[in-house]
């Protein structure tokens, strides 16, 4: 398609602005708005929406970048990518093409935008939107056949040997299907009578060329650490995957925090539910742990490891942000300000509750002299106006609450 001079010239620093904030923001988040909310199947995913993030960025990057030539389409690896983990999840080839139907609209609204805004020393409007409509067509439409051959040969290695049974089995159990488990367990190779243990690992890596076997990895530790034998994995993603490690008794999970440091360098973080036994404890491990996750998402920063029965009572608020904001301002007052003595504070009163308000316990368990945790106690006391005793559920929530997301005055 010819241009004419001006459009050249107009294109060329239309590239520039584009490729960077805040244009690129801009584009990314109005063209995934749109999308997650025509897709449910992406918006209850948080790591659908961060897959659909990348690929929307990486799209529009190289979009803007081959403007000035013919067209030529450079699918990046992150649409690819998408692509991979809605076949990955077991959804139809429907959900692939409907992101970028919702795209489409999206992407032309924003363009006929860009055109109003050009001034009178600057090319035709008419002319501009007609060459961003018709290179987008052509784009989006190159980039739709070049996926959809991506998401079948996903799903043709799935089907590779019994990863495909086994994904599908995994899903029956979650949604609650009449399983044998004694046949379930054989095909599975994992003991569903026992005590299970389900946990989420992800990673916020940018370069994930060796993410699936280090989300292995952890999962390996973990199982290794709670006495559990190889653990059941599914990779739902190029950056998620969920596990389960089984056990004939219920397992001790404290000492999963000690692979913090490990996790928080290499930039992948854990999640894991409560263990429970049985087809039960399956199932209900893996909605805590995906709701700890979810909770560790939106927490600044997110933590590499989130136990779920550390902050189930946030888990189940979560879904009203602003009641729980203000809920925690009212309780704990001055005690959540952002003041580094005061997080000492805090960490000593949530300890304090986890040791059954045993102060020599508490002592023991932070390695400080029991007169210090008293003070500390008091110094909480005296910033929320009552004491500890009082009200303790919410105090404990408020406290966990700042503890992941800050302070609420922040």
């Amino acid at each position: 398609m010819t241009t004419s001079e001006p459009l050249g010239e107009w294109l060329r620093n239309f590239s520039e602005r584009a490729v960077v904030p805040p244009m690129s923001e801009e584009f990314v988040a109005r063209v995934d708005s749109r999308i997650t909310s025509q897709i449910p199947e992406i918006s209850s995913d948080p790591m659908l929406i961060d897959d659909l993030h990348g690929s929307t960025r990486a799209q529009w990057r190289s979009f803007v970048l081959t403007l000035s030539i013919d067209h030529t389409l450079v699918l990046p690896p992150a649409a690819a990518d998408l692509a991979r983990s809605l076949a990955r999840r077991g959804m139809d080839l429907g959900v692939l093409l409907k992101v970028y139907r919702a795209a489409h609209q999206a992407v032309f609204e924003f363009f006929t935008d860009v055109s109003d805004t050009i001034g009178e020393s600057g090319p035709r409007a008419d002319e501009v939107l007609r060459f961003l409509w018709t290179r987008a067509e052509r784009w989006m439409n190159d980039s739709v056949e070049a996926l959809i051959e991506t998401f079948y040969e996903e799903r043709s290695h799935m089907n590779e040997g019994a990863l495909i049974r086994r994904t599908r089995l995994i899903e029956d159990i979650l949604q609650g299907a009449a399983i044998r488990v004694d046949h379930a367990s054989a095909e599975l190779s994992h003991a569903l009578a026992h005590w299970q243990t389900a946990g989420v690992v992800w990673t916020t890596a940018t370069d994930s060329a060796d993410a699936a076997s280090r989300l292995q990895n952890v999962a390996g530790q973990v199982a290794r650490r709670i006495r559990a034998p190889r653990p059941l994995t599914l990779l739902t993603s190029g950056s998620e995957l969920c596990f389960w490690a089984a056990t004939p008794a219920r397992p001790d999970l404290g000492s999963l925090f000690e692979l913090a440091g490990t996790l928080e360098e290499s930039k992948v973080h854990l999640a894991f539910g409560v263990p429970s036994p049985g087809l039960g404890g399956f199932r209900s491990g893996h909605g805590e742990a995906k709701a700890a996750q979810r909770v560790g998402l939106d927490a600044t920063p997110s933590p590499p490891v989130v136990d779920y029965s550390h902050i189930e009572l946030l888990c189940l608020v979560s879904e009203s942000p602003e009641l729980v904001r203000r809920m925690v301002g009212r309780e704990i007052g001055d005690l959540g300000a952002a003041d580094k003595n005061l997080a000492q504070v805090r960490h000593t009163v949530l300890t304090h509750f986890d040791n059954g308000f045993n102060v020599e316990k508490t002592a023991r368990h932070l390695f400080i002299h029991r007169n210090t945790v008293r003070y500390r106690l008091s110094r909480a006391e005296e910033l929320i106006g009552h004491s500890l005793t009082e009200r303790t559920a919410k105090i404990d929530i408020a406290l966990r609450y700042v503890a992941l997301f800050g302070s609420p005055a922040e």
